[in-house]
């Protein structure tokens, strides 16, 4: 079963980085926009495996395709594949980040039905992969290429709001985006819990999300 929608795929297939990757594509949630607003998620990047050299070099990577990757590096970057599982369906360890979403989704109010992720866009800011167990080391071409993606994306999904789960992300490409935004740290990290001037990041993504979710009534 798909919790995720293709309707924007004409639009999505048409930037340069996912005609090399089309792996990388958002996963964009089945019921997106349709009983409250369109929110953009925006992470930081995905992982190869330790093994893994393909990514390691930023021009590498950026004149690659997706078919330069054994099937075990494909199945580490399926964006849709990854968030497309029934509600609590994250049991890997390194799926931390989508189970501290999903469970502070489920707080900010929004509807749990199958899948919670149904309501929102998910995409990471990164279109290359980092080395497993660490923060990508960003080059200029990275930040590039992904501010070109992301605003081509916001093109395409024309999303109400957008949340940054990664200070690295926003801080790199935000100020270079086509529209505002907000910002926490990434769910997986100590910050997500960690207060600063009396709240932590996962109380601020709640606050966000509950104030977009109850502006339009959404159910």
């Amino acid at each position: 079963m798909n919790y995720y929608t293709e309707a924007f795929d004409n639009q999505l297939d048409s930037i340069e980085l996912y005609q090399r990757y089309p792996l990388l594509k958002p996963f964009v949630g089945s019921a997106y926009g349709s009983s409250g607003p369109k929110v953009l998620l925006i992470a930081e990047s995905h992982y190869l495996p330790s093994e893994s050299s393909v990514h390691r070099d930023a021009r590498r990577w950026y004149t690659g395709r997706e078919g330069d990757l054994t099937p075990v590096e494909q199945r580490w970057m399926r964006t849709r594949r990854i968030l497309n599982k029934p509600l609590r369906g994250w049991t890997a360890k390194g799926h931390a980040i989508y189970r501290n979403i999903e469970s502070a989704l489920l707080k900010a109010g929004l509807p749990a039905n199958d899948s919670v992720f149904r309501q929102v866009a998910f995409m990471n800011a990164f279109q290359r992969p980092a080395i497993t167990g660490a923060s990508i080391k960003e080059t200029n071409q990275d930040v590039e290429v992904a501010v070109d993606t992301i605003n081509h994306v916001i093109e395409a999904l024309k999303p109400d709001h957008i949340i940054f789960v990664s200070t690295k992300a926003k801080r790199a490409v935000g100020k270079r985006l086509n529209q505002s935004f907000v910002g926490v740290h990434h769910p997986a990290c100590a910050w997500w819990n960690r207060k600063q001037n009396g709240v932590c990041s996962k109380e601020r993504f709640i606050s966000h999300m509950s104030k977009y979710w109850n502006a339009t009534g959404a159910t």
